[in-house]
């Protein structure tokens, strides 16, 4: 059994058109932040479905054109037209479809992630509102109305990052005023996971998914032996095999979505020479070949 949240926004004014809201004026490829913020916009032809799709990181979802139906922890949440916007704890692990509007456009989407530093800064900042945000023992996945002081904040924070002369500190600022805007709105990011060895190894990998990673090699940059680096994945419940592969898939599944690159580079881009081998794991993962998602 499952609970279904389908938002709307009960304001027409607040309902604006995608034209209006001017989101995708914004150049994804150039808006990223090392250690603060990224940001991309997947775009896709066909429908498609991915199990188990995991957010390593705090995330915050619009939809521009399109639908995309969420199932997680027991409950489904749809985000269409940017009606509502999603904001995703990291470790939220969903079942997930997206589907194109019916007049043949492409799905397009807004996707931004946080890094755990600004979080824990903002924390640090606001240490109320840490006290709110709670010790959640699961993620969570919260999906709201796209209101007005959703949508100044968000869409100043993307005028902000096209300026390049402006500094990380005052880019700081502005994902806190979003992160202040959330809070009055009663939404608070858990605090990401740092103790452990699984998310370093995956802070570690997703660094660098082109690299070519053994447990071995992966354990010298933890600063531990390979058999300690597995036999602590297996205590927390982990694979140093599996999360290196999904790591990449879900690399090559946002590359084939953002960027013009042919397969051979995007393969390359996911530690793969072969691009066959690359577009085998591709379909196990997800259902599809990658050519088809073009």
């Amino acid at each position: 059994m499952t609970r279904e949240s389908r938002l709307v926004v009960p304001d027409e004014q607040d309902a604006m058109s995608n034209e209006s809201l001017s989101w995708s004026d914004y150049d994804g490829s150039s808006l990223s932040r090392d250690n603060l913020v990224s940001v991309a916009y997947p775009q896709l032809k066909v429908r498609q479905s991915t199990p188990a799709f995991c957010f390593f990181e705090p995330t915050v979802l619009i939809v521009l054109a399109g639908r995309i139906e969420f199932l997680t922890s027991g409950e489904s949440h749809t985000l269409a037209d940017t009606a509502a916007v999603g904001f995703i704890d990291q470790g939220v692990i969903a079942d997930y479809t997206k589907f194109p509007p019916d007049n043949g456009s492409p799905f397009r989407s807004l996707f931004l992630t946080f890094s755990a530093d600004v979080l824990e800064s903002f924390y640090q900042f606001s240490q109320s509102h840490l006290s709110l945000s709670g010790d959640r023992k699961k993620p969570k996945f919260t999906a709201t109305a796209l209101n007005g002081a959703l949508r100044e904040s968000l869409q100043t924070l993307l005028k902000n990052l096209t300026q390049p002369n402006l500094s990380d500190a005052r880019i700081r600022l502005r994902i806190f005023d979003l992160l202040l805007v959330l809070a009055e709105q009663n939404i608070h990011f858990a605090l990401p996971r740092r103790q452990g060895v699984l998310p370093r190894l995956s802070h570690l990998l997703r660094a660098s998914p082109e690299t070519d990673w053994t447990a071995r090699s992966a354990g010298e940059a933890l600063a531990m032996s390979e058999s300690t680096l597995r036999r602590r994945l297996r205590e927390e419940g982990g694979s140093f095999e599996k999360l290196l592969v999904d790591i990449r898939m879900h690399h090559g599944l946002m590359l084939i979505q953002t960027t013009r690159w042919n397969m051979a580079q995007v393969a390359d881009a996911c530690g793969y020479k072969s691009v066959s081998r690359f577009a085998e794991r591709f379909t196990q993962r997800f259902g599809l070949p990658p050519s088809r998602l073009r």
